[in-house]
C-alpha cells in the first residue's frame, strides 16, 4: 500500500515542484521580485515533502524485507570527498564552520554507496539544522577490530544537545525529541532511524 501510495504522490510532487522552478526561473529574468519568494516556498515545501515521502518509503520497504543492496567496491577518499561537497553548503547555512577529518590508508569498502551517503548526509542534515554559528566535524577512520578492518564514520558538532532521556528515543520512527524541537527545527524523525536501518543492511552498526 505504501509503496503505491508513494508512487500516486511523488509524480505529481514532481510535477509540483518542475513547474514552480520553471516559474521561478521565468520570475527572476524578468525581475519580478514581489513572486519569487513565494515561488521558492513552493519549490522548498514541494521537496521538503518528497523528502518525507522517499523515507517513509524506504522504512516500509526496510520493515518489509524488501530493501535491496547494490553492493559494489568504492574508494572511501573519493566517497568523502562527494559528501562532502554535497553538505558544505548545507552545514554553512547557519554560519558553521565544517571540518573534515579523515585518517590515512582509508582504502576501499564493498558497500551501497547510495545508501551509505543516505546515512551519512542525514547525520550531518541534522547536526547542520540543529547548529548555528559553531562547527560540524566528518571524520572517518579505518580501525582493525579483532580480525576485522571496519570503518568508523562519525558526525558531531557543538549544537543544542539532548538530555539523556532524549536519547532513548533516538532512533524510533517519527520521534523528535520534543514537540517544541519538531515545531521550531522541521522534519519528520525518519532520518536517524532510516539510517540506523541502513547500516544494519549492510552489516555495520
Amino acid at each position: 500500500f505504501l509503496a503505491k501510495m508513494s508512487h500516486e504522490l511523488r509524480t505529481p510532487l514532481n510535477a509540483v515542484i518542475g513547474y514552480s522552478e520553471i516559474l521561478l526561473e521565468d520570475a527572476e529574468i524578468e525581475g519580478r521580485g514581489e513572486q519569487i519568494s513565494d515561488l521558492q516556498k513552493i519549490s522548498a515545501a514541494g521537496k521538503h515533502l518528497l523528502s518525507m515521502v522517499n523515507d517513509i518509503l524506504d522504512i516500509s520497504k526496510i520493515e518489509a524485507g524488501k530493501m535491496e543492496l547494490y553492493l559494489e567496491r568504492m574508494a572511501l577518499d573519493r566517497f568523502v570527498d562527494e559528501v562532502e561537497f554535497t553538505c558544505r553548503p548545507m552545514v554553512a547555512k547557519n554560519t558553521n564552520a565544517f571540518i573534515v577529518e579523515r585518517g590515512k590508508d582509508l582504502g576501499t569498502i564493498d558497500a551501497d554507496a547510495t545508501k551509505l551517503r543516505q546515512a551519512v548526509i542525514n547525520l550531518l542534515s541534522n547536526s547542520a539544522k540543529f547548529t548555528q554559528n559553531g562547527k560540524v566535524t566528518l571524520s572517518v577512520t579505518r580501525e582493525n577490530v579483532g580480525k576485522s578492518d571496519w570503518i568508523r564514520i562519525s558526525v558531531t558538532d557543538s549544537g543544542v544537545g539532548m538530555t539523556a532521556d532524549q536519547q532513548k528515543s533516538l532512533f524510533s520512527n517519527f520521534q523528535q525529541a520534543n514537540a517544541s524541537i519538531a515545531a521550531k527545527y522541521g522534519g519528520t524523525g525518519l532520518g536517524l532511524s532510516l539510517s540506523q536501518n541502513l547500516c544494519n543492511l549492510m552489516g555495520g552498526k
